[in-house]
């Protein structure tokens, strides 16, 4: 019996190279969280204390919510693109499209188990949405990524805090998220691997969708999914002039919008908003300047990327990140848990964030290196490898000649 293996299509550096970006984003954050479990380390200066401060803040304002949002809008064009290349064929990919999020559920699910924080599982769950929206006509998903965006919940929530009589408390659900949190640092701080391993088989990933859902990330997360959609059906990514076109028009835009919503985040102290309406505030105009500087990402990225020889050299060092974005991700999760938890070397209460940033940017360098290393010699990164195998259940060819 003979069987078609499968190869591999040609991919789009420019955009391996803003996936890659926004993975070695997510690593340094994850670093400076310190793998949930975040602390402030005492620093015997004032002076280098301030610095030190000065470091978590810049890097919360630069990665946080910023780097998921450009891996979350790049899902969703990867979707659309795989759609679109099986219908060329004529293939339906809704079925095996299914099925790929189904071994993405349990790749994050092993992942978890490590570090509770992943969020594949969550792109797993979410991405099934993609699969009736895929045939939904253009103007509908517009309208319906606006909505997501606006995450109505969120603002009855605000609102309601702000002008009727309910409490001005965290809601019973966003307690019990709060004691899962406080459990996981107790036991990531002085447990042992199989404490951990214990407490994320249930517990820390029930934390970690607690605080999608208390946080209304998940219609952030559609919203975006459904942009990178839009994305693919204007064949946006097939053309760089068309991405350095679309890349010049939104970018004014997006400075705009990044720098209003910003500033309300800074100004709701002044207008009296305390206690949990603050944080829920916060938390609300947060994700909208987040998706503002996201696409000051992307697009200065993508214009750096066409328009500047030396930053496409530098940015294609970057690519092979992005093509191994799954395998990277997961070996996030086993340098973190090693770097910070009790069991390991336990640097989350000592390390000043001043040094972890070296650390992160030393991680980050070893990812660069070895992402390019392997895709020298095979077209597919390990742990990708292995999704596309168990999607088609086919060979692939690995190897390069």
């Amino acid at each position: 019996m003979t069987h078609t293996v499968l190869t591999p299509k040609k991919r789009i550096d420019s955009i391996d190279a803003i996936r890659g970006f926004a993975i070695l984003g997510i690593l340094v954050w994850h670093c400076m969280e310190r793998f949930d479990l975040v602390g402030s380390p005492v620093v015997e200066s004032p002076f280098w204390q301030a610095f030190d401060t000065g470091v978590l803040e810049t890097l919360r304002f630069l990665f946080q919510g910023k780097a998921y949002a450009i891996f979350s809008l790049l899902f969703g064009l990867s979707f659309f693109m795989q759609m679109d290349s099986q219908a060329e064929k004529g293939n339906d990919f809704r079925l095996r499209f299914l099925w790929r999020m189904t071994i993405l559920f349990v790749l994050g699910y092993i992942n978890g188990l490590f570090y509770m924080g992943e969020f594949f599982m969550v792109y797993a769950i979410l991405g099934l949405f993609l699969i009736p929206l895929f045939r939904v006509g253009t103007k509908w998903l517009v309208a319906i990524a606006v909505l997501l965006f606006l995450q109505i919940p969120g603002i009855v929530s605000f609102v309601s805090l702000l002008v009727s009589n309910t409490p001005n408390e965290p809601t019973y659900l966003v307690s019990y998220m709060d004691s899962l949190f406080g459990k996981a640092a107790d036991i990531f701080t002085n447990g042992s691997f199989a404490d951990v391993l214990r407490f994320n088989t249930f517990e820390g990933q029930l934390a970690k969708l607690l605080w999608v859902f208390n946080n209304f990330r998940y219609l952030q997360l559609i919203g975006l999914f459904i942009v990178g959609m839009l994305i693919g059906r204007y064949h946006i990514h097939k053309d760089p002039e068309k991405m350095v076109r679309y890349s010049k028009k939104v970018l004014p835009w997006a400075a705009v919008w990044f720098a209003v919503f910003y500033g309300i985040v800074l100004l709701l102290p002044t207008f009296g908003v305390e206690g949990f309406a603050l944080e829920v505030g916060k938390t609300l105009f947060n994700g909208y300047a987040s998706l503002g500087l996201m696409m000051i990402y992307i697009c200065g990225l993508t214009l750096l990327y066409y328009r500047r020889k030396g930053a496409q050299k530098l940015l294609d060092r970057i690519a092979p990140v992005g093509r191994m974005s799954v395998t990277n991700y997961m070996m996030q999760s086993l340098f973190g848990i090693t770097l910070f938890y009790g069991f390991g070397l336990g640097l989350a209460g000592t390390m000043s964030y001043a040094w972890t940033l070296v650390v992160a940017l030393g991680l980050c360098c070893v990812q660069i290196a070895y992402s390019n290393w392997w895709m020298k010699r095979f077209y597919y990164g390990p742990m990708e490898g292995l999704w596309r195998t168990i999607t088609w259940t086919t060979p692939i060819k690995m190897h390069r000649k």
